[in-house]
């Protein structure tokens, strides 16, 4: 039988067991074809990867509450800014003195994908702390860290939508 007339239907040829063995892996074929397409995809732009290693981040909890509680007891707070893109940081403490001679670092990434991330200098300014360069438009997890000394004084976390303007 011509390979053409496998798929034809009509008296002199009926519908027999073949052409339903056909139409089944042919429909799970191409569910199965689809899965394999977006398994690949979605493992290609976000690993799923929050720590390297889980178990040594757990090693090293009880000093995550500990800083926690630190700046808890500082009584800083945080005034998180971005205009254009460009992430601005003003800290106080309790009193509403500004927070001065810190490094302050952003670590900005996608939500979705670790393609762009990328650790941004703030530098410090009248007004606190600013980076140089603007963030791309669209939507951004930020980690704002403060050190004194090398030592994690602050920390904490924003997520930023960058608006596209109408030079993009």
């Amino acid at each position: 039988m011509p390979f053409r007339d496998f798929f034809r239907v009509d008296d002199d040829h009926p519908f027999t067991g073949r052409h339903m063995l056909a139409v089944i892996l042919l429909f799970f074929g191409a569910i199965i074809a689809v899965n394999v397409v977006m398994v690949v995809s979605a493992t290609g732009t976000f690993p799923g990867l929050v720590v390297g290693n889980s178990y040594v981040a757990s090693q090293n909890y009880n000093q995550v509450l500990a800083a926690g509680r630190a700046q808890t007891e500082a009584g800083w707070q945080m005034k998180f800014d971005q205009a254009d893109g460009v992430i601005s940081v003003a800290l106080v403490d309790r009193r509403g003195n500004p927070v001065t001679r810190l490094d302050v670092t952003a670590m900005a990434g996608r939500p979705s994908t670790t393609g762009e991330d990328r650790t941004i200098s703030l530098i410090e300014n009248d007004m606190g702390y600013r980076a140089v360069a603007p963030l791309a438009p669209g939507l951004w997890d930020v980690a704002i860290e403060a050190r004194k000394d090398g030592v994690r004084v602050f920390g904490a976390r924003e997520r930023v939508h960058v608006p596209r303007t109408g030079t993009d």
